[in-house]
């Protein structure tokens, strides 16, 4: 592949040197994310290499890094995640799109403390969905729930917020099926706002309180009269969450959340320039009716402002709440499917390999040979080229 084919690699693999020298004390998660981008589909991580039973003809690719963060690698797996989420997905129901955004003076804060309260935004949101919609009021049922991270905004800067979409039904504590009656969003978002910010902020009070914050961004905040009034400020916003329109369609509610699921801070296909000192990249700005403007920053800095969305190790950034909650899934979904008197489809993607996805998808049989049409065997993953044939050491040689 060419730098072309993937500029964001070729941005890491230009000036990543040159960054670690003016950050050395980067997290092992960052150094990490850095090298699985700049070795991405070099060859540096091995080859996966087939070759036709019958004519021996081979096919080899380089390694995919396979790291959440890197923007060249997620398309399959965004896709099989979609198609799973919809077969979870209750036919008839609406499906509304909530966005829950964090005011801008906490980011110092929590990137200070990026695990704690990022899990804290999540336990928020989720709880106070699953509050207002359990009052009858609004719903009296619980409804399901998936909540993704999102932390970036369209300039590459902190902005860390959840996008949540929540069924418009959901099971009463008595094991009834209930729909809400209401044409639009069934919970006041005023409410919704008061009740999350209040949520939050009384948890992260406790924090303060109990010593595990990382105030070490800002010495001022240690004293405790400032944190008191950096609190009431706090409380005195208005954290309105964003109600998007009722998806149109329940497929179409999962296609737009695959795409906070698995893409990145930003797409190789939105960077227009590199030079030896520079990149320049494509964005809209939403303040000025979405109009597509051009950012120029040192490539230095643009490795910087892509590595801050790079999350700690282990952590989810696609959560599950409500009869979609992980360990009750399965068994929610046949009762609902029962009560409604239809059939539960199951989840015939949680096995399935990329070879066969891409065979249901797109009917391209990727173990049938392109020469003769015989069956392709697979040599074990990354496999170095020392260890491959000798034959096919000739063509990948020869290739390169």
């Amino acid at each position: 592949m060419t730098s072309t084919d993937y500029p964001i690699r070729e941005i890491f693999r230009r000036f990543y040197p040159q960054y670690l020298i003016l950050h050395p004390s980067l997290s092992p998660e960052k150094r990490k994310t850095a090298a699985s981008i700049m070795c991405c589909k070099t060859g540096e991580l091995g080859y996966n290499v087939s070759y036709c039973e019958d004519c021996g003809f081979p096919v080899i690719h380089s390694v995919s890094c396979n790291n959440r963060s890197c923007p060249c690698c997620q398309a399959p797996l965004e896709k099989k995640w979609e198609l799973e989420r919809n077969t979870e997905l209750i036919e008839g129901i609406a499906y509304f799109h909530v966005v829950f955004t964090m005011p801008h003076e906490l980011n110092a804060l929590i990137k200070a403390n990026q695990k704690r309260l990022l899990d804290l935004q999540f336990r928020c949101v989720q709880e106070t969905l699953l509050s207002l919609c359990a009052d009858k009021k609004f719903l009296g049922a619980r409804p399901g729930i998936i909540s993704v991270l999102h932390t970036w905004g369209q300039t590459l800067s902190f902005h860390p917020h959840i996008h949540v979409c929540v069924s418009g039904g959901g099971l009463t504590p008595a094991g009834q099926f209930v729909e809400t009656k209401r044409k639009g969003f069934f919970l006041p978002g005023d409410v919704l706002a008061s009740m999350f910010r209040g949520k939050y902020l009384c948890a992260l009070k406790k924090m303060y309180t109990d010593g595990s914050l990382n105030l070490s961004f800002t010495r001022e905040l240690e004293d405790h009269i400032r944190w008191q009034e950096f609190i009431d400020s706090l409380f005195e916003k208005d954290w309105l969450p964003f109600i998007g329109e009722t998806f149109n369609g329940r497929g179409n509610a999962i296609r737009y959340l695959a795409r906070y699921s698995f893409r990145t801070a930003i797409a190789n296909s939105r960077i227009e320039e590199i030079t030896d000192t520079h990149v320049t990249f494509r964005y809209k700005d939403y303040a000025d009716g979405s109009k597509e403007k051009h950012l120029t920053v040192k490539g230095t800095d643009f490795i910087g402002m892509f590595l801050q969305h790079v999350l700690p190790k282990g952590f989810n950034r696609v959560r599950f709440a409500g009869y979609l909650t992980n360990c009750q899934k399965t068994k929610n979904l046949k009762l609902i499917h029962s009560l409604r008197k239809t059939v539960f489809p199951g989840n015939p993607y949680r096995n399935m390999k990329i070879a066969e996805l891409i065979l249901d998808l797109y009917g391209k049989d990727i173990c049938s040979c392109p020469e003769c049409s015989g069956h392709m065997l697979r040599m074990p993953r990354g496999m170095p080229l020392s260890q491959l044939p000798l034959h096919l050491q000739k063509t990948l040689s020869a290739a390169s």
